[in-house]
């Protein structure tokens, strides 16, 4: 089989072909009256479309952790005129977490809906595209594979048919399409300087200039940097996520946050990496990502709406990534402290999409049969599920694993992640930063968690659904496999940090290990002692009269969709001129 596959790149294609083969079958689906059959070919589909291309990643993983990298031009076409694909260990990785994620959220959809031929034939769209995403090795192809995960999103966002979905989705689809235009002049601008498209073209060309380029390709390269920026919405391009976050289905919010986010990212660490101002915009991300973790999380705290309140913690979260990738950028991925940064990265990347997929359902499966979604209002969440057949409450043991991760307890997957970035960061500034930002994340979660137990002497009852419906078994099964997956992150993370190093290292090595060496001392467990009990102390503090006030003005804060335009030129003016000073002094 090893010989196979080293005389047949093509194999590596099933994670982009499998789920667009799926979505074919599944559009043969609509052919035919609603009924077993139709239905029969829809499962065949999705199963072929999230479940083998399992099969290509087990088969593979042991030829990439020898080194082996596939990439080359599909169709055999020159360099220079075809498309340009690598899948490397990165690509691996982020296939892995995309499947991880999807496969959970597609299986709690057939309770919880949206179901259907149609919502499954897009469903895995969006997922090929993922894929395509983190394969290409060429600028005009990453823009094409944005695009096509961008339409399918915006159909997916609108797919729960709410008033507030459409407005959503419209505006993540202006605001996209708007960014992405940049994207394009940024591609002209490199094309029209080099004459290549590939990532590795342009930086041969550009590092055989005497001036590197010059304005022309900081510009341009903040154009790129601009446009993907916003699809990951980093601060202050963070403003279509959270209605589109709140207002989709349950699921489709699971793969928003967990996956769709933090693709992106990674295509264009891709770049950074190869172009001669990497250092420079490396450190650009750090800050960038290190204010969206603080900032975010403050909003998060302030929400009012649930789901909102999740997908402002997306925002943060993703600051977290986009500081450590940022800092490792900078120091240079290839020096051991560089590595030791891109593997705790991706760590809580994966980490997050497994307990940020987790909450989405719960929380999801709550506020539907409460028929409310306000944190002030909710309570009594676990009897509410109890009446509606859960007798043994897995949704509730679900988002308190999940809840217990993000506030990075141990020993859930969040607690390893987030002290993996603490011993990688430790020293510097961005140190600092995330440790408040985890304040925040802990004052927050208790927020949260108050919806699914009794409400104090205080609070006013609020009348919820008599005969809340049924939990569906698909649903409770989802949830419960990625809090397992939350558990076993934990349990199993010096295993896998030890993969996941060895993956984006591309030695052949096994033994690159985020996970510092004292992760249960005395020391790090004293650590989060104090980081729990202050962010308690956070939340008691705006639970006061004048905590609520503040929260309320900053929740409150005007908003408009000309602002999410003004955010991205300013941004990225900002970045342009940051860029040139940098180069020049």
């Amino acid at each position: 089989m090893q010989n196979i596959l080293i005389h047949s790149a093509e194999f590596v294609f099933a994670p982009v072909l499998l789920p667009l083969l799926g979505a074919a079958i599944v559009f043969c689906a609509k052919a035919f009256s609603r009924g077993r059959i139709a239905k029969t070919i829809e499962y065949t589909g999705a199963a072929i479309g999230l479940l083998l291309p399992w099969l290509m990643l087990f088969i593979i993983l042991p030829n990439l952790l020898g080194g082996s990298v596939y990439e080359g031009t599909i169709g055999g076409w020159d360099k220079n005129l075809g498309i340009l694909y690598k899948f490397d260990g990165l690509a691996w990785l982020v296939n892995f977490l995309g499947f991880s994620v999807a496969m959970a959220a597609w299986f709690y959809s057939l309770g919880a809906g949206p179901r259907g031929p149609k919502f499954t034939a897009i469903f895995l769209i969006q997922t090929a595209a993922l894929s395509a995403t983190i394969m290409t090795a060429d600028l005009f192809n990453l823009f094409v594979c944005l695009e096509v995960l961008g339409i399918s999103s915006y159909v997916l966002v609108c797919s729960s048919e709410k008033p507030g979905a459409f407005l959503a989705s419209f505006s993540y689809l202006m605001v996209s399409a708007a960014a992405m235009i940049f994207f394009l002049v940024g591609i002209y601008g490199l094309y029209r300087l080099t004459g290549k498209l590939s990532y590795e073209g342009i930086a041969e060309a550009l590092a055989a200039m005497d001036n590197g380029g010059g304005i022309t390709a900081l510009i341009s390269l903040a154009l790129i940097i601009a446009a993907v920026a916003l699809r990951v919405a980093v601060m202050p391009l963070y403003g279509w996520l959270p209605d589109a976050h709140a207002m989709a289905p349950h699921a489709v919010s699971a793969v928003l946050s967990g996956v769709l986010i933090k693709t992106p990212l990674f295509a264009l660490s891709r770049i950074l990496i190869i172009f001669p101002a990497g250092s420079d915009a490396g450190q650009l991300m750090g800050v960038s990502g290190g204010l969206t973790a603080l900032i975010a999380v403050i909003i998060a705290l302030s929400q009012k709406d649930v789901k909102k309140l999740l997908a402002y913690h997306s925002v943060s979260q993703i600051g977290y990534i986009v500081c450590a990738w940022g800092a490792a950028l900078h120091i240079g991925v290839e020096t051991p402290a560089g590595l030791v940064l891109m593997t705790a990265a991706f760590l809580h990347a994966l980490y997050h999409a497994l307990f940020k997929g987790t909450l989405f359902l719960t929380v999801g499966t709550l506020i539907d049969r409460a028929g409310n979604r306000s944190v002030y209002e909710l309570r009594r969440g676990a009897g509410i599920l109890k009446k509606s057949g859960e007798k043994i409450p897995v949704t509730f043991i679900s988002f308190m694993l999940a809840a217990m991760a993000i506030a990075a307890i141990p020993p859930l997957n969040g607690y390893v992640s987030k002290n993996a970035l603490s011993y990688a960061l430790k020293g510097r500034w961005e140190y600092v930063v995330l440790t408040l930002a985890s304040v925040g994340t802990v004052a927050s979660f208790i927020k949260l968690s108050l919806i699914f137990f009794p409400p104090g002497k205080n609070h006013n009852a609020i009348a919820f659904l008599e005969n809340p419906q049924k939990v569906h078994p698909a649903m409770k099964a989802a949830e419960l496999f990625l809090a397992i997956l939350c558990l076993a992150g934990g349990l199993f993370s010096p295993y896998i940090s030890k993969i996941a190093g060895s993956l984006l290292n591309q030695s052949g090595t096994v033994g690159i290990n985020s996970i510092p060496p004292d992760l249960y001392s005395g020391g790090n467990l004293q650590k989060t002692l104090i980081i729990t009990l202050s962010g308690a102390a956070v939340y008691l503090l705006c639970s006061t009269k004048q905590g609520k006030a503040v929260l309320k003005r900053i929740r409150e804060r005007p908003r408009s969709f000309s602002g999410l335009f003004t955010s991205f030129a300013l941004g990225l003016a900002g970045m342009a001129a940051w860029l040139i000073y940098r180069t020049f002094n």
